[in-house]
């Protein structure tokens, strides 16, 4: 697995974000630039340039990337259709997970204060309970944000309306997930995956 996150991506100039600019193919640019706000279009910018790297680090893939988008428009690389990766990112970090096998990740910020009625809406009464007895119920609340996120891109499901029950004793026995927080940087990322991979991808 090839994992990179860009840190501070709110300190990024608009000079910084032109050189970049440079580096991305035209359908790209054209994606940045239809934001309005510089930070989104860092985020944007960046995410593709993690991959990018990503791909000519670990398998010395010079092109430029190009998508596709299957279940839940969820972006695949077209030219290399056995190459998997995820893109996430937050005003405090962008991230890029590439591997052989499905793969799944999400960054989240962690917020300075617990949003109860959010936490009911998001998660069941176990996880509500872990998360408020936790000795800091915002870092809990987003590793188990991230997590949730993580598993849903990891099955091109997308975010949807039936969080408090996605981790059934199944789902869990079958995914396992890797979480760091970063709370200096303001930050927490998952990268989740199938236990058994080959097995999934033959079903």
């Amino acid at each position: 697995m090839y994992l990179q996150v860009f840190e501070h991506p709110q300190d990024v100039t608009r000079e910084e974000l032109n050189k970049d600019l440079l580096l991305l193919p035209l359908w790209r640019r054209e994606k940045v630039l239809s934001y309005r706000f510089l930070i989104d279009q860092v985020l944007c910018a960046k995410a593709y340039l993690l991959l990018k790297n990503g791909l000519r680090e670990a398998y010395g893939i010079a092109d430029n990337p190009t998508f596709e988008y299957v279940r839940h428009e969820k972006p695949v690389l077209r030219d290399y259709p056995d190459i998997h990766f995820n893109l996430s990112h937050c005003k405090q970090g962008v991230m890029c997970v590439i591997d052989d096998h499905p793969i799944g990740c999400d960054i989240e910020q962690i917020e300075e204060t617990l949003d109860l009625n959010l936490c009911h809406f998001c998660y069941n009464d176990d996880e509500v309970a872990g998360i408020t007895s936790a000795e800091d119920p915002c870092v809990e609340f987003t590793k188990l944000w991230t997590k949730k996120e993580a598993a849903l891109k990891l099955t091109g499901e997308g975010i949807n309306d039936d969080l408090p029950s996605l981790f059934t004793k199944d789902v869990l026995e079958s995914l396992m997930f890797d979480t760091i927080v970063r709370k200096d940087n303001g930050f927490v990322y998952t990268v989740c995956r199938y236990k058994n991979p080959k097995v999934t991808n033959e079903t």
